[in-house]
């Protein structure tokens, strides 16, 4: 994770894109959505190749992880959250955790993410409100007759949340 403050240009030149992200890239027509996404495959960039990978910007902060099972992460810049959002995105579950905890509507959102980006090659159009349950240091998912917990990890700064996931049974598959 760190602090972008290269121009895009210098980003471009400094990092090598395939054809795929260029493509991708190009498409993105707001500058600084572009810088950020940018300078978080420069984060990966300087990261090993191993087999996952998941990138996560919030400008002005970019991040990449990656590891030898599925892994997620999110960043977000601390920030009024807005009020119309929440019950987007939460249930009275979430919410009630909230009471009596330092955890923030951030949390659940930088969460949800986070297992969003791990489950969605797995599940189609996965609801925040309705399959995903913060569960403080976990998210329990639940579609039909599959269920299970992603194990996160959040680590805050002045300005920032950064929250980590992954797949717990693909993990312990590999002995972790």
């Amino acid at each position: 994770m760190w602090e972008i403050r290269e121009k895009e240009e210098f980003l471009r030149a400094s990092v090598p894109l395939s054809g795929r992200e260029q493509a991708y890239i190009d498409t993105i027509t707001h500058p600084r959505r572009r810088l950020e996404s940018l300078a978080a495959r420069a984060a990966l960039f300087h990261l090993p190749s191993l087999s996952y990978t998941s990138l996560s910007h919030s400008y002005p902060w970019a991040g990449a992880a990656c590891a030898p099972f599925p892994v997620g992460i999110d960043i977000e810049r601390w920030r009024f959250f807005p009020e119309k959002v929440k019950l987007y995105f939460t249930n009275t579950l979430d919410r009630e955790l909230l009471h009596g905890s330092d955890f923030t509507y951030w949390h659940i959102w930088s969460a949800k993410e986070v297992a969003y980006k791990l489950l969605c090659a797995e599940f189609d159009k996965l609801s925040f409100r309705r399959e995903l349950f913060f569960q403080g240091k976990w998210i329990r998912y639940h579609r039909g007759e599959r269920s299970g917990e992603v194990p996160l990890g959040f680590w805050a700064g002045e300005s920032w949340l950064l929250t980590v996931g992954y797949l717990l049974e693909k993990a312990v598959y590999l002995g972790r």
